[in-house]
């Protein structure tokens, strides 16, 4: 694994807290993204905005600009409007399915996860971006924890046309 690399203050609070977990697969690098792209297999979901890479129990990686509705994990916690529907839209669509990890200037949350907008490809291989497609059908809303989301104007216009069409949540939570 290459040393971690500071990009701002920030992620390298993240790096002193954390050490490099959660990353050991994400090559550092200087400028505008944190790391180069590279592809990987979704072997899990969690929920409808976090997925496991390799095998079950793998690198977590969070859909970056997104956020869909939680899901209860034990018998202490609640699932919220739409969350089941959109863990099972997400696991439909990704489980063994390769994808292209891209990253923006942040690589990891305070969780330790992978931060990464996720490329799939067709039949025709034409590419889709997943976090895009996620917030157009409904299943999230757009998540601005973070001030370098790039792609923040393609993610917001998606969660446009879902509230436009009354799509998913929107139809059902609001």
């Amino acid at each position: 694994m290459l040393p971690c690399v500071s990009m701002s203050v920030a992620f390298s609070i993240l790096v002193l807290v954390m050490g490099c977990r959660g990353l050991d697969s994400v090559e550092i690098i200087a400028g505008d993204h944190c790391a180069r792209d590279r592809a990987a297999t979704v072997a899990c979901t969690r929920d409808g905005d976090t997925v496991e890479l390799g095998v079950c129990g793998g690198e977590a990686v969070r859909l970056l600009g997104i956020n869909s509705p939680e899901i209860a994990h034990d018998s202490t916690e609640v699932d919220e409007c739409f969350g089941p529907e959109a863990a099972a839209w997400m696991e439909e669509r990704l489980v063994d399915v390769d994808v292209r990890l891209e990253f923006d200037a942040t690589c990891a949350d305070t969780y330790g996860r992978t931060l990464a907008y996720v490329w799939t490809t067709d039949e025709d291989g034409e590419e889709s971006l997943l976090n895009a497609e996620i917030l157009r059908a409904g299943y999230a809303r757009v998540y601005e924890d973070f001030s370098d989301i790039r792609l923040i104007d393609q993610l917001r216009a998606a969660q446009d046309d879902a509230q436009a069409t009354n799509s998913g949540l929107w139809a059902v939570c609001e």
